[in-house]
């Protein structure tokens, strides 16, 4: 799948952070309530923002694991900030 940040998202990470990053802050404008993603939660919504089609074999990558090992979980986190607002699915519907 493919993600992007909706217009009216706006996201810091924060200086010295290491690469891949430990937080992201992310909030909705104007009027959205500001989310602080940590560790892994971080590290999917930038791959995905960054338009990572496959973040779950990303993710998998940096921890050691297989994709099978994690794509539920990272699936279904991307699901549930589609929902939020804080990404956009961009994938052709058919």
């Amino acid at each position: 799948m493919a993600y992007r940040i909706p217009p009216r998202v706006a996201h810091v990470v924060p200086e010295g952070e290491p690469d891949p990053p430990d937080s992201v802050f992310v909030m909705a404008l104007p009027d959205g309530v500001p989310v602080v993603l940590h560790g892994s939660a971080a590290c999917i919504w930038l791959y995905a923002a960054q338009g990572e089609e496959d973040v779950a074999e990303v993710i998998a990558d940096i921890a050691g694991l297989s994709r099978a090992d994690v794509v539920v979980n990272v699936e279904g986190f991307l699901a549930e900030l589609v929902a939020r607002g804080l990404l956009e699915d961009c994938a052709p519907k058919s």
